[in-house]
Protein backbone atom coordinates (compact mmCIF):
# COMPACT_ATOMS: atom_id res chain seq x y z
CA UNK A 1 0.00 0.00 0.00
CA UNK A 2 2.85 2.35 0.87
CA UNK A 3 4.59 1.55 -2.40
CA UNK A 4 1.41 2.15 -4.40
CA UNK A 5 0.80 5.45 -2.60
CA UNK A 6 4.39 6.56 -3.27
CA UNK A 7 4.14 5.58 -6.92
CA UNK A 8 0.82 7.36 -7.31
CA UNK A 9 2.24 10.53 -5.73
CA UNK A 10 5.31 10.41 -7.98
CA UNK A 11 3.08 9.97 -11.03
CA UNK A 12 0.96 12.98 -10.10
CA UNK A 13 4.11 15.06 -9.53
CA UNK A 14 5.39 14.13 -12.98
CA UNK A 15 2.05 14.95 -14.62
CA UNK A 16 1.69 18.30 -12.88
CA UNK A 17 5.33 19.13 -13.58
CA UNK A 18 4.83 18.42 -17.27
CA UNK A 19 1.64 20.49 -17.30
CA UNK A 20 3.47 23.41 -15.68
CA UNK A 21 6.28 23.22 -18.22
CA UNK A 22 3.86 23.08 -21.16
CA UNK A 23 1.82 25.95 -19.70
CA UNK A 24 4.93 28.11 -19.46
CA UNK A 25 5.87 27.24 -23.05
CA UNK A 26 2.44 28.32 -24.30
CA UNK A 27 2.22 31.44 -22.12
CA UNK A 28 5.70 32.77 -22.91
CA UNK A 29 4.90 34.03 -26.45
CA UNK A 30 1.86 35.91 -25.15
CA UNK A 31 3.89 37.34 -22.25
CA UNK A 32 6.64 38.42 -24.64
CA UNK A 33 4.07 40.08 -26.91
CA UNK A 34 2.52 42.03 -24.03
CA UNK A 35 5.86 43.18 -22.57
CA UNK A 36 7.12 44.19 -26.01
CA UNK A 37 4.00 46.30 -26.57
CA UNK A 38 5.01 48.56 -23.67
CA UNK A 39 8.60 49.17 -24.82
CA UNK A 40 9.81 52.39 -26.37
CA UNK A 41 9.43 52.40 -30.15
CA UNK A 42 12.70 51.30 -31.74
CA UNK A 43 14.14 49.79 -28.57
CA UNK A 44 15.20 46.17 -28.20
CA UNK A 45 12.89 43.64 -26.59
CA UNK A 46 13.50 42.70 -22.96
CA UNK A 47 12.09 39.99 -20.73
CA UNK A 48 11.05 42.52 -18.07
CA UNK A 49 9.84 45.94 -19.27
CA UNK A 50 11.92 48.85 -17.98
CA UNK A 51 9.20 51.40 -18.77
CA UNK A 52 5.59 51.41 -19.84
CA UNK A 53 4.74 53.35 -23.00
CA UNK A 54 0.97 53.21 -23.26
CA UNK A 55 1.13 55.53 -26.26
CA UNK A 56 1.96 52.47 -28.36
CA UNK A 57 -1.68 51.43 -28.06
CA UNK A 58 -2.77 54.88 -29.17
CA UNK A 59 -0.45 54.65 -32.19
CA UNK A 60 -1.76 51.16 -32.97
CA UNK A 61 -5.33 52.48 -33.12
CA UNK A 62 -4.65 55.71 -34.99
CA UNK A 63 -1.72 55.21 -37.38
CA UNK A 64 -3.78 52.78 -39.45
CA UNK A 65 -7.53 52.42 -39.89
CA UNK A 66 -7.65 49.91 -37.05
CA UNK A 67 -11.41 50.15 -36.45
CA UNK A 68 -12.12 49.87 -40.17
CA UNK A 69 -10.12 46.67 -40.38
CA UNK A 70 -11.83 45.46 -37.19
CA UNK A 71 -15.20 46.07 -38.86
CA UNK A 72 -14.08 43.90 -41.79
CA UNK A 73 -13.04 41.18 -39.34
CA UNK A 74 -16.44 41.34 -37.65
CA UNK A 75 -18.24 40.98 -41.00
CA UNK A 76 -16.12 38.02 -42.12
CA UNK A 77 -16.29 36.38 -38.70
CA UNK A 78 -20.05 36.89 -38.44
CA UNK A 79 -20.56 35.21 -41.82
CA UNK A 80 -18.12 32.41 -40.98
CA UNK A 81 -19.70 31.67 -37.59
CA UNK A 82 -23.46 32.10 -37.92
CA UNK A 83 -24.14 30.53 -41.31
CA UNK A 84 -21.88 27.42 -41.06
CA UNK A 85 -23.17 26.70 -37.56
CA UNK A 86 -26.69 26.47 -38.98
CA UNK A 87 -25.95 24.76 -42.30
CA UNK A 88 -23.62 22.20 -40.67
CA UNK A 89 -26.41 21.31 -38.23
CA UNK A 90 -28.79 20.61 -41.13
CA UNK A 91 -26.24 18.43 -42.94
CA UNK A 92 -25.24 16.61 -39.74
CA UNK A 93 -28.90 15.90 -38.99
CA UNK A 94 -29.38 14.50 -42.48
CA UNK A 95 -26.40 12.17 -42.18
CA UNK A 96 -27.48 11.02 -38.72
CA UNK A 97 -31.27 10.61 -38.98
CA UNK A 98 -32.36 10.47 -42.62
CA UNK A 99 -32.17 7.53 -44.98
CA UNK A 100 -30.92 7.69 -48.52
CA UNK A 101 -28.89 5.73 -51.07
CA UNK A 102 -25.15 6.39 -50.86
CA UNK A 103 -25.38 8.26 -47.56
CA UNK A 104 -22.39 6.45 -46.07
CA UNK A 105 -20.29 7.05 -49.18
CA UNK A 106 -21.15 10.76 -49.22
CA UNK A 107 -20.27 11.02 -45.51
CA UNK A 108 -16.86 9.43 -46.13
CA UNK A 109 -16.27 11.76 -49.09
CA UNK A 110 -17.15 14.72 -46.90
CA UNK A 111 -14.71 13.57 -44.20
CA UNK A 112 -11.98 13.06 -46.78
CA UNK A 113 -12.02 16.79 -47.54
CA UNK A 114 -10.60 17.36 -44.05
CA UNK A 115 -7.37 15.69 -45.17
CA UNK A 116 -7.00 17.99 -48.19
CA UNK A 117 -4.75 21.01 -47.47
CA UNK A 118 -6.56 24.27 -48.10
CA UNK A 119 -3.66 25.68 -50.13
CA UNK A 120 -4.30 22.99 -52.79
CA UNK A 121 -7.67 24.51 -53.74
CA UNK A 122 -6.67 28.13 -53.16
CA UNK A 123 -5.71 29.04 -56.74
CA UNK A 124 -8.61 27.19 -58.50
CA UNK A 125 -11.01 28.84 -56.05
CA UNK A 126 -9.48 32.23 -56.78
CA UNK A 127 -9.89 31.71 -60.53
CA UNK A 128 -13.55 30.74 -60.11
CA UNK A 129 -14.43 33.75 -57.97
CA UNK A 130 -12.40 36.06 -60.21
CA UNK A 131 -14.46 35.01 -63.23
CA UNK A 132 -17.63 35.53 -61.18
CA UNK A 133 -16.50 39.08 -60.28
CA UNK A 134 -16.38 38.43 -56.54
CA UNK A 135 -12.80 39.55 -55.89
CA UNK A 136 -12.55 42.32 -53.28
CA UNK A 137 -15.99 41.43 -51.93
CA UNK A 138 -17.20 39.31 -49.03
CA UNK A 139 -19.25 37.03 -51.31
CA UNK A 140 -16.65 34.19 -51.29
CA UNK A 141 -17.01 33.88 -47.52
CA UNK A 142 -20.78 33.66 -47.90
CA UNK A 143 -20.53 30.82 -50.42
CA UNK A 144 -18.00 28.99 -48.25
CA UNK A 145 -20.26 29.43 -45.25
CA UNK A 146 -23.29 27.99 -47.03
CA UNK A 147 -21.37 24.76 -47.56
CA UNK A 148 -20.76 24.32 -43.85
CA UNK A 149 -17.67 22.81 -42.25
CA UNK A 150 -16.66 19.15 -42.53
CA UNK A 151 -15.51 18.93 -38.91
CA UNK A 152 -18.64 20.71 -37.66
CA UNK A 153 -20.84 18.36 -39.68
CA UNK A 154 -18.97 15.44 -38.14
CA UNK A 155 -19.60 16.72 -34.60
CA UNK A 156 -23.29 17.28 -35.30
CA UNK A 157 -23.67 13.89 -36.94
CA UNK A 158 -22.05 12.07 -34.03
CA UNK A 159 -24.22 13.89 -31.52
CA UNK A 160 -27.50 13.51 -33.39
CA UNK A 161 -26.87 9.81 -34.09
CA UNK A 162 -26.85 9.11 -30.34
CA UNK A 163 -30.51 10.09 -29.83
CA UNK A 164 -32.99 7.22 -29.35
CA UNK A 165 -35.24 6.54 -32.31
CA UNK A 166 -38.25 6.47 -29.97
CA UNK A 167 -38.14 10.26 -29.61
CA UNK A 168 -38.26 10.79 -33.35
CA UNK A 169 -40.94 8.17 -33.91
CA UNK A 170 -43.15 9.64 -31.17
CA UNK A 171 -42.81 13.08 -32.74
CA UNK A 172 -43.80 11.75 -36.16
CA UNK A 173 -46.86 10.05 -34.66
CA UNK A 174 -47.85 13.44 -33.21
CA UNK A 175 -47.67 14.89 -36.71
CA UNK A 176 -44.31 16.65 -36.60
CA UNK A 177 -42.52 17.20 -39.88
CA UNK A 178 -38.84 16.45 -40.32
CA UNK A 179 -37.98 20.12 -39.96
CA UNK A 180 -39.99 20.48 -36.74
CA UNK A 181 -38.31 17.38 -35.30
CA UNK A 182 -34.94 18.90 -36.09
CA UNK A 183 -35.75 22.41 -34.91
CA UNK A 184 -37.93 21.73 -31.86
CA UNK A 185 -36.35 18.54 -30.51
CA UNK A 186 -32.77 18.10 -31.69
CA UNK A 187 -31.53 21.69 -31.73
CA UNK A 188 -32.53 22.64 -28.14
CA UNK A 189 -30.66 19.68 -26.62
CA UNK A 190 -27.57 20.14 -28.81
CA UNK A 191 -26.49 23.50 -27.38
CA UNK A 192 -23.05 22.18 -26.23
CA UNK A 193 -22.24 21.13 -29.80
CA UNK A 194 -23.58 24.42 -31.19
CA UNK A 195 -21.36 26.32 -28.76
CA UNK A 196 -18.36 24.16 -29.70
CA UNK A 197 -18.87 24.71 -33.42
CA UNK A 198 -19.34 28.46 -32.91
CA UNK A 199 -16.20 28.83 -30.77
CA UNK A 200 -14.05 26.86 -33.20
CA UNK A 201 -15.41 28.83 -36.15
CA UNK A 202 -14.79 32.13 -34.36
CA UNK A 203 -11.20 31.29 -33.47
CA UNK A 204 -10.49 30.04 -36.97
CA UNK A 205 -12.06 33.03 -38.70
CA UNK A 206 -10.95 35.89 -36.44
CA UNK A 207 -7.29 35.04 -36.31
CA UNK A 208 -6.64 31.81 -38.14
CA UNK A 209 -6.44 32.89 -41.78
CA UNK A 210 -3.99 35.42 -43.22
CA UNK A 211 -3.52 34.20 -46.80
CA UNK A 212 -7.12 33.97 -48.01
CA UNK A 213 -8.07 37.63 -47.33
CA UNK A 214 -4.68 38.67 -48.75
CA UNK A 215 -5.55 36.91 -52.03
CA UNK A 216 -9.23 37.79 -52.34
CA UNK A 217 -9.37 41.33 -50.90
CA UNK A 218 -7.67 44.68 -51.35
CA UNK A 219 -6.14 46.88 -48.66
CA UNK A 220 -9.32 48.69 -47.65
CA UNK A 221 -11.20 45.43 -46.97
CA UNK A 222 -8.50 43.51 -45.15
CA UNK A 223 -9.47 41.99 -41.80
CA UNK A 224 -7.21 42.70 -38.84
CA UNK A 225 -5.36 39.40 -39.16
CA UNK A 226 -4.12 40.44 -42.61
CA UNK A 227 -3.92 44.21 -42.16
CA UNK A 228 -1.63 44.18 -39.12
CA UNK A 229 1.10 42.44 -41.13
CA UNK A 230 0.42 43.96 -44.55
CA UNK A 231 -0.30 47.63 -43.85
CA UNK A 232 2.68 49.62 -42.55
CA UNK A 233 2.45 52.01 -39.62
CA UNK A 234 3.14 55.59 -40.67
CA UNK A 235 3.81 58.56 -38.40
CA UNK A 236 1.78 61.74 -39.00
CA UNK A 237 4.92 63.29 -40.53
CA UNK A 238 4.63 60.77 -43.37
CA UNK A 239 7.82 58.91 -42.50
CA UNK A 240 7.26 55.17 -42.53
CA UNK A 241 8.72 53.34 -39.55
CA UNK A 242 9.38 49.76 -40.53
CA UNK A 243 10.85 49.00 -37.10
CA UNK A 244 7.73 49.89 -35.12
CA UNK A 245 7.44 46.37 -33.77
CA UNK A 246 6.29 47.72 -30.39
CA UNK A 247 3.27 49.38 -31.99
CA UNK A 248 2.56 46.22 -33.96
CA UNK A 249 2.75 44.24 -30.70
CA UNK A 250 0.22 46.59 -29.12
CA UNK A 251 -2.12 46.09 -32.07
CA UNK A 252 -1.70 42.32 -31.81
CA UNK A 253 -2.48 42.36 -28.08
CA UNK A 254 -5.81 44.05 -28.77
CA UNK A 255 -6.36 41.69 -31.69
CA UNK A 256 -6.00 38.48 -29.64
CA UNK A 257 -8.09 39.71 -26.70
CA UNK A 258 -11.45 38.65 -28.26
CA UNK A 259 -10.06 35.16 -28.92
CA UNK A 260 -8.87 34.80 -25.31
CA UNK A 261 -12.17 36.10 -23.91
CA UNK A 262 -14.30 33.83 -26.10
CA UNK A 263 -12.16 30.82 -25.22
CA UNK A 264 -12.33 31.35 -21.47
CA UNK A 265 -16.07 32.00 -21.57
CA UNK A 266 -16.83 28.98 -23.72
CA UNK A 267 -14.16 26.46 -22.72
CA UNK A 268 -16.64 24.49 -20.60
CA UNK A 269 -19.01 24.17 -23.56
CA UNK A 270 -16.09 23.39 -25.86
CA UNK A 271 -14.98 20.42 -23.79
CA UNK A 272 -18.54 19.25 -23.17
CA UNK A 273 -19.45 19.45 -26.85
CA UNK A 274 -16.40 17.52 -28.07
CA UNK A 275 -16.69 14.86 -25.35
CA UNK A 276 -20.43 14.35 -25.86
CA UNK A 277 -20.01 13.99 -29.62
CA UNK A 278 -17.13 11.54 -29.21
CA UNK A 279 -18.68 9.42 -26.46
CA UNK A 280 -22.32 9.36 -27.56
CA UNK A 281 -21.50 8.86 -31.22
Amino acid sequence: MVGQSTGSTFGRICIYGMLIILSIMFIMPLYWLVTNSFQLVGSSSTFLPTSFHFENYYYALTLIDYWGFARNSIIITGISVVIPTITSAFVGFGFARLRGPGKGFLFMMMLSTMMLPGIVTQIPTYVIFFKMGFINTFWPWLFWALGGSAFSIFLYRQFFASFPKDIEEAARIDGCSTFRIFWNIFVPISLPVIATVSILAFNGSWGGDYLTPFMFLRDDKYPLATALFSVGYVFPSGQQKIEMTQVLSAGLVMFVLPIIVVFFIGQRYLVEGVVSSAVKG
